[in-house]
């Protein structure tokens, strides 16, 4: 069972009221077999993270209608995951696709998909790349894979981790289905000044939050939260899979946004990268953004997505657009591929399972 194509996670997210009809979240999921494809019809392009807003200003300039649109995504979760609860079902792209032309969408995408979906292909769809960093391990601790580091960016990364643990906080790893309602409205008051901070929306609730302690056993979320004086000023939380462990959420208090350097790095790429070796997980994926991550050993991958617009002109002109951008990103890659901090010879891995 997928990390996030479940439809234990989906039910937490549509019922919290996070993505709901009301906030431009039309749940169509497709289903045969037991199997669904994920998906929704938008409104508008919030918590999609591949980002979509020129073409929807192109449409807008021609006198034409971008939304609504069909999308396959699991929502606010920008992971390299299924769209499918079960595995991919080529009859299922394809009656999506059928329901998609018969229906008064402009486009149909799927984001953040795995590499077979390139069958998208013989339907017309054209292939969109992006960028994440993503950390692979390969090591049999964090002293191993500080070893493969150059010396200078070895000792940047001991001396974050040093001050972070001369802090009066009290750091703790908790099972997150354990936490009780009052730790998770806390957690929730954090996260809500931390996306305020940065002028962006809140997508999720606090039934949101308070429905992870109801998701089924066999998936794990753990948190890492930073105590002073038994009051919760930072957490972070993450899902693990099989092979994987994704961080997801991060918030800090407000009053304590500048008092504690490193923080973030600690609690959101350090510990992380920590778990993910000692648990013996291939991938960790800390998030959709951040070049920060690149110089702490996280690895520049490529994120496909897929699309396909009913105006034959339009399409055309952003299939060729996209085709362009995806060579850039190749290009770009292989310079950040020069800014990794490992020693020379150390041997750089795909992350795709």
């Amino acid at each position: 069972m997928h990390t996030f194509a479940n439809s234990h996670f989906l039910k937490i997210i549509e019922d919290s009221g996070s993505a709901s009809p009301q906030r431009g979240w039309h749940p169509v999921h497709l289903t045969k077999n037991d199997n669904t494809l994920i998906s929704y019809v938008k409104d508008h392009s919030y918590g999609e993270y591949i980002f979509d807003w020129a073409w929807a200003d192109l449409y807008y300039r021609m006198g034409l209608e971008y939304y609504p649109k069909l999308i396959h995504a699991i929502p606010f979760t920008p992971v390299n995951n299924s769209k499918f609860t079960k595995d991919l079902d080529s009859d299922l792209l394809k009656e999506s696709f059928e329901f998609y032309q018969n229906s008064p969408f402009s486009s149909e995408h799927y984001y953040f998909t795995d590499k077979e979906y390139t069958q998208l292909e013989d339907l017309g769809f054209f292939k969109q790349v992006t960028t994440q960093y993503h950390f692979i391990n390969e090591y049999d601790s964090f002293e191993d894979y500080l070893s493969k580091l150059r010396k200078n960016k070895r000792k940047n990364i001991k001396k974050e981790r040093r001050t972070c643990d001369a802090y009066e906080l009290k750091i703790e790893k908790v099972d997150a289905r354990d936490l009780q309602i009052e730790e998770l409205k806390q957690i929730y008051g954090i996260y809500l000044t931390t996306i305020d901070k940065k002028s962006a929306y809140p997508y999720l609730t606090l039934e949101f939050f308070i429905g992870l302690k109801e998701l089924d056993n066999c998936f794990f979320h753990l948190a890492y939260l930073a105590s002073k004086e038994d009051e919760i000023i930072a957490m972070a939380m993450f899902f693990e899979s099989e092979t994987k462990l994704y961080g997801r959420y991060w918030g800090i208090h407000p009053l304590y946004q500048s008092s504690f350097d490193f923080l973030h790095f600690e609690m959101c790429y350090y510990m992380g990268m920590e778990y993910t070796i000692d648990k013996g997980l291939r991938i960790f994926e800390a998030g959709a953004q951040g070049e920060q991550k690149l110089y702490r050993g996280f690895r520049p991958v490529e994120i496909e997505s897929w699309h396909h617009l009913k105006n034959t002109q339009i399409h055309e002109a952003l299939r060729q657009h996209v085709l362009n951008q995806n060579k850039q990103v190749q290009r770009y890659h292989q310079k950040l591929n020069e800014l990794l901090p490992f020693e020379v010879g150390t041997s750089i891995l795909l992350a795709f399972d």
